[in-house]
């Protein structure tokens, strides 16, 4: 089963308040995290690491937004970065103030300890 460290909304890492561990992250919310991160991510930007990780913000961003293009881009980029996501079913966008956009996400998924499929959901915030 991946697990990973719980990341809050804005990216911090999430202590637990009883006991001051980091948190785990595993499951569904795991893959949502990781697909949060992945949408994150301007492609390019991590050329040293991972030079092909990462959103072609120029798609979703911009004076010309097109929502063919913008949802072809991030249902790809979920689909070849995320390799438990099965499908995307469902991408909606929501202009925000100075340019701004938030896009919601649903996905189907099956975690790597072998249980069913299920549904993944959550959003992202992106500005210029």
């Amino acid at each position: 089963m991946a697990k990973d460290l719980k990341v809050d909304d804005k990216g911090d890492l999430v202590i637990n308040p009883e006991t001051h561990d980091l948190e785990m992250i595993d499951g569904v919310d795991e893959i949502a995290q990781r697909i949060k991160a992945t949408l994150e991510i301007r492609y390019g930007e991590m050329e040293e690491l991972d030079p092909k990780q990462g959103t072609d913000y120029n798609a979703i961003l911009g004076k010309h937004f097109d929502k063919t293009m913008a949802s072809d881009e991030i249902r790809n980029v979920i689909m070849e970065q995320v390799p438990e996501v099965e499908s995307v079913d469902n991408i909606e966008f929501t202009p925000q103030p100075n340019r701004g956009m938030t896009i919601s996400f649903k996905a189907t998924a099956t975690p790597t300890d072998g249980t069913s499929a299920e549904e993944v959901e959550g959003d992202v915030d992106f500005g210029i």
